[in-house]
């Protein structure tokens, strides 16, 4: 168990406590908004994502940033001694666009349109987290009030024992979608990134030594087809 672990466990034991001070109902609103979020996010990520990129210039100002760190990424694949994974991710390829990056590495692009790659990739990953949160908290919030109501009609027992289940499974499942869809961006910088030294280089370190990483990223692997499905029919309007 490394330092990534003892954080994990962490974000698990304050889901679990705050789960419990909330109380069931507020916990459970949270769970909607979980669901309900990532169902918006797939649906309006991508319109965002654009609005922020390109008329915002968001992507650009990124990629100028990370230019820098790509330059020394050599045309024609991997570095020497990185192991390609195959002809396709070596994980589920969902969402598509997390891999572009990985998948640009093993094309062999150069460090300028790896930049561009890697810039597109992370305002389409903002753009999600954001229609996510936004909504998530907007559902907590009306929760937070129908609880205060709540108190008049629960005990306060069973109410806070119920939050802290439902804070438990909510803060697993929020880890599940963070660390699936970090994933390809870790396993990117794993890949060859020449300026992913120092901290970049212990992180990766730590994720890759993680007792705990492979659990979520399974658990992200078995969700990963009903959440495309869920995506594929938000985008079409159902």
């Amino acid at each position: 168990m490394n330092l990534l672990d003892a954080v994990i466990l962490l974000l698990l034991a304050a889901g679990a406590w705050g789960g419990c001070r909330r109380g069931l109902i507020g916990t459970a609103g949270g769970l909607l908004g979980f669901f309900g979020g990532i169902w918006l996010a797939g649906r309006w990520y991508l319109p965002l994502a654009e609005f922020l990129g390109e008329r915002l210039g968001l992507e650009g100002l990124l990629a100028r940033a990370l230019i820098p760190f790509c330059a020394g990424v050599p045309g024609g694949g991997f570095p020497a001694g990185v192991p390609a994974g195959g002809s396709g991710p070596p994980q589920t390829a969902f969402p598509h666009f997390l891999w572009e990056p990985w998948l640009g590495l093993a094309s062999g692009v150069g460090g300028v349109a790896l930049a561009h790659l890697l810039a597109g990739t992370l305002v389409k990953l903002g753009a999600f987290f954001l229609i996510w949160a936004v909504f998530s908290n907007l559902v907590g919030f009306l929760a937070a009030l129908l609880t205060r109501i709540a108190h008049l009609f629960f005990l306060g027992g069973i109410n806070r024992l119920g939050g802290l289940g439902l804070g438990l499974v909510n803060r697993l499942l929020v880890l599940v979608v963070v660390i699936g869809m970090l994933n390809p961006l870790v396993l990117s910088l794993a890949s060859g990134l020449p300026a992913a030294g120092g901290w970049g280089e212990a992180f990766v370190s730590a994720w890759r030594t993680s007792l705990l990483v492979p659990y979520f990223t399974q658990g992200w692997n078995a969700a990963a087809p009903a959440l495309e499905f869920l995506f594929k029919r938000s985008e079409s309007g159902i």
